[in-house]
């Protein structure tokens, strides 16, 4: 995909969960792409050395901000610095989670409260703050990391399983919900993505070999995807000619789900 064509020039974005994987792709192509603001948000208080090179290249236009996304106070820090420097805000990225490798029933309760304060809850809270706003500009568009686990069983992903389920349907409801507002709202639904959470899991899962086995034979076309081919769906839907797209939950994973 050329990003050259997909033109994002005029958009001002927030994306969650930037300082690794998905996100930190994410964040580079779209600054690299030309994008007008850019708030990139996660609880790594680091962002100023990984993100150095973009910070030295895009100061007007990239902002890193350290919050955590299940505080609703965080959320308005990061929505208020969009909207004093940009004045608006177009794009609503909600990337950021947690997972971890547990049946349901060896889940301790703080994880699984965990999992849904960020993977679940933080989509709310940036929906409360964000509608209000996108329907007085006009519209805008939210896209939300979904994941094959809320399509398909997978094992020992059972929270996380659970909280992407419940994802894949907030991002219905919401396309239906805002679709008058013309606010578009889509999922993006990756298999596994060669990320450091991924890589967590299988450290957590206690058999890494038959971690790895499982994942990829489970994919098609034997291998796993980077998070910068991932990121380049992301700008797509974000330009222009993805503008009747809303409502979906956009699989990314190998041909996993086709079987």
């Amino acid at each position: 995909m050329n990003s050259n064509i997909l033109d994002i020039s005029s958009k001002i974005v927030i994306c969650t969960g930037i300082a690794s994987g998905i996100g930190k792709s994410i964040a580079k192509l779209f600054l690299s792409a030309g994008v007008q603001g850019f708030i990139g948000v996660d609880n790594n208080e680091n962002m100023d050395e990984i993100f150095s090179e973009e910070l030295s290249r895009y100061p007007d236009t990239f902002f890193p901000l350290c919050c955590d996304i299940s505080i609703e106070n965080d959320v308005r820090k990061y929505m208020n610095l969009a909207r004093s420097t940009f004045g608006r805000i177009d794009i609503m990225i909600n990337n950021a989670a947690v997972a971890h490798a547990f049946q349901i029933h060896e889940t301790p309760e703080e994880l699984w409260d965990k999992t849904f304060d960020v993977n679940v809850k933080s989509l709310y809270f940036n929906a409360k703050h964000l509608i209000p706003s996108m329907k007085e500009n006009g519209g805008g568009l939210i896209i939300n990391t979904g994941s094959i686990s809320s399509h398909v069983g997978i094992p020992t992903q059972g929270a996380y399983a659970a909280s992407k389920g419940a994802v894949a349907q907030l991002t219905r409801q919401m396309a239906i919900d805002y679709a008058g507002d013309n606010i578009r709202v889509v999922a993006v639904c990756p298999g596994t993505v060669d990320t450091p959470l991924v890589h967590a899991s299988a450290k957590e899962s206690g058999d890494e070999d038959q971690f790895w086995k499982m994942i990829y034979d489970g994919h098609p076309l034997g291998r796993i995807a980077s998070p910068d081919e991932v990121a380049k769906l992301y700008l797509y839907l974000s330009s222009d000619d993805a503008s009747f797209i809303t409502g979906a939950n956009m699989m990314i994973d190998g041909g996993f789900t086709a079987k």
